[in-house]
């Protein structure tokens, strides 16, 4: 669509969310979507996440900041708190931050004056979206990615015009008047495949060898899961008889995990060693390439991870983290179990045997995959379809 055919953006709009790359990666398909419908004026599209990293980690590195840095859009950064239910020292810290981060709304949404205000979740958005509500009369509407629903997404669905759903199965959670049915919203990296950048390079050699060796892609995240990479270090000489291995590890300066499977990978014979990738990212120019040569996911259950995977018909042992809100990413890894797509292992059953186990045992077996309910269930066009159900004119 040319500048020629674009609709004017009229109205003053902010996207917020962050904390994990689920709720991030749907906001940059939502702009990417307002971008491609929409010409923009007056810098009128502003991001606002969070500055808050991992934890034991300073604040000022967030995911958001390194995924959306990238990202063509007017950005802002709150000081991102969360409230949690385990009392620590690191809980009254992030509840200080919570407040400042109300502070930091304010400062921020009095300048900008915003007409509407979209959120993909996360604790950033609590702050944003109620400042931006009470204060400035702010249209909120709200995109929830999951199953389950968290407290954050509770309490701005409270104030929202319209609910976008990622899976029926959230609709009880909602007001069902203000509920619409649209599906994730996908990066549009996914369906496009990019050979030029060393890991791509490395990926390419793989699919040579493909047939005697599958490829299998681990990811515990866009932040990596120190749980995985270390069960992946102790099963990584067991798996590489069978497969051809993708980490991606993360970046955590406490963990280091990617210092530690690299030097691990470097003690493997050569033969083993050039069957294996390490990476601490998998940007999202290369997705698109791993995602469309993979034969098998293995990783956490995240939102955007499940969505993704069913879209894209990957099969996928899950690994979902148990300690989240309404046991959430069970309830999405189940959505890809019942349609004959996932395997999953809980993380108190993990251990390096029985991940060779299971993916052996999954890479042999033939699937019955209900492809009428994926097809159905995983749309390719939820930001379309988002993006049309809100009036900007």
């Amino acid at each position: 669509m040319g500048k020629e055919d674009k609709q004017e953006l009229k109205k003053r709009v902010v996207i917020t969310g962050g904390g994990s790359g689920g709720h991030i990666s749907s906001a940059k398909a939502i702009i990417d979507e307002i971008n491609e419908k929409y010409q923009r004026t007056n810098d009128n599209l502003l991001y606002i996440g969070s500055d808050l990293g991992m934890e034991r980690e300073k604040a000022g590195a967030s995911l958001d900041m390194k995924v959306m840095k990238q990202v063509d859009i007017k950005q802002r950064y709150i000081r991102g708190g969360k409230l949690q239910r385990r009392f620590s020292f690191r809980s009254l810290f992030l509840l200080l931050r919570t407040f400042l981060g109300f502070i930091d709304s304010y400062h921020i949404l009095k300048r900008y004056r915003p007409e509407i205000i979209i959120s993909t979740g996360g604790f950033v958005t609590v702050p944003v979206c109620l400042v931006g509500k009470k204060i400035f009369k702010a249209k909120i509407y709200l995109h929830e990615q999951t199953a389950a629903v968290g407290l954050a997404n509770k309490i701005v669905g409270r104030y929202a015009e319209k609910i976008f759903l990622a899976y029926p199965l959230s609709e009880q959670y909602f007001p069902k008047e203000k509920t619409t049915l649209t599906g994730n919203p996908v990066r549009k990296e996914v369906f496009s495949e990019y050979w030029k950048s060393p890991l791509t390079e490395n990926l390419r050699k793989m699919i040579e060898q493909q047939e005697e060796y599958p490829i299998i892609y681990i990811s515990g995240g866009s932040l990596g899961s120190h749980v995985i990479n270390e069960t992946v270090k102790e099963a990584m000489v067991n798996l590489l008889q069978d497969f051809q291995l993708i980490l991606q590890t993360g970046d955590s300066k406490v963990t280091n995990d990617y210092e530690l499977l690299t030097h691990e990978k470097e003690k493997l014979e050569t033969d083993l060693r050039e069957r294996m990738i390490i990476t601490k990212y998998v940007s999202d120019i290369e997705i698109g390439s791993v995602f469309n040569n993979i034969d098998m996911f293995i990783g956490r259950a995240g939102a955007n991870t499940v969505y993704e995977m069913g879209l894209m018909g990957i099969p996928s042992i899950l690994i979902p983290i148990p300690w989240v809100t309404h046991n959430e990413q069970m309830k999405n890894a189940e959505i890809l179990r019942e349609i004959g797509l996932a395997r999953i292992i809980r993380e108190g059953e993990l251990t390096a045997e029985k991940l060779v186990m299971t993916a052996n045992l999954y890479a042999q077996e033939q699937r019955h995959i209900d492809e009428e309910k994926r097809k159905k269930l995983f749309v390719s066009n939820a930001s379309q379809r988002i993006v049309e159900n809100i009036n900007f004119s």
